[in-house]
């Protein structure tokens, strides 16, 4: 869909996202960020851009989607294509907006456990300590029921449940919030012998995900970032 012609303040702005497209389900994404816009009332116009390199990281991107995939060659690929100074500079910019889902929490925390041999690189913007792979492998996979307590996150014109279907595939976990300004929006218990583990947080400007909402057809998370950038645009 290409952007119309809004500005601030019109009924139907326009908004110009990207997606980086290294690895993960970034078509889905897309999708998905189509099909929340249509349920907002404002109905923005999206163009939704890949971001494969530094040049793709321009300023005229209002939202940037981080997604999933193997967190250490997403970093070893953002080196050595020098795109790791870019995004942190995008970041930074007042009126942008990030979300990083499974991989991308990984990459936008400024602290990781059990990373591989070597190290690991982020981006370093959150004030975060996130386990890689707290659930375990790719086999060990699942799906699992997380409760909704943000009014924002249940104003869904689709649905009424009180949970979200949450699909955790090698996922991440937060083990520690470093900063009162991280808002915590989803926690998993798996067990009653283990404590609960964040899976979902805002702070200002950056969302995360340890899940990917871009694999159901609950559109809340993308709904829920579409609102962030717009709220950055003072539509």
């Amino acid at each position: 869909m290409l952007a119309g012609s809004g500005s601030l303040g019109d009924s139907n702005p326009s908004i110009t996202l990207g997606v980086m497209a290294v690895q993960g389900a970034f078509l889905e994404h897309q999708v998905s960020l189509q099909k929340a816009a249509e349920q907002l009332s404002q109905r923005p116009s999206l163009t939704v851009r890949e971001v494969r390199h530094a040049d793709d990281v321009t300023s005229d991107l209002q939202g940037l989607i981080i997604p999933g995939g193997e967190s250490t060659t997403m970093s070893l690929f953002l080196r050595c294509n020098n795109m790791e100074e870019p995004l942190r500079d995008w970041i930074g910019q007042e009126n942008h907006v990030t979300w990083g889902t499974c991989a991308g929490m990984i990459l936008l925390s400024k602290q990781m456990e059990h990373q591989k041999e070597g190290g690991q690189s982020s981006l370093g913007m959150t004030d975060t300590l996130v386990s890689r792979n707290y659930f375990g492998r790719q086999v060990d996979s699942f799906e699992a029921d997380l409760p909704i307590t943000h009014p924002r996150l249940l104003n869904d014109p689709s649905t009424k449940k009180e949970y979200f279907r949450g699909v955790f595939i090698r996922a991440p976990a937060v083990l520690e919030v470093t900063d009162p300004a991280v808002e915590v929006l989803a926690s998993l218990r798996l067990s009653e012998k283990v404590a609960p583990v964040v899976v979902a947080f805002r702070q200002g400007r950056i969302l995360s995900t340890a899940f990917h909402p871009e694999l159901t057809e609950d559109l809340r998370w993308h709904r829920y970032f579409l609102e962030m950038v717009l709220g950055e645009m003072k539509v």
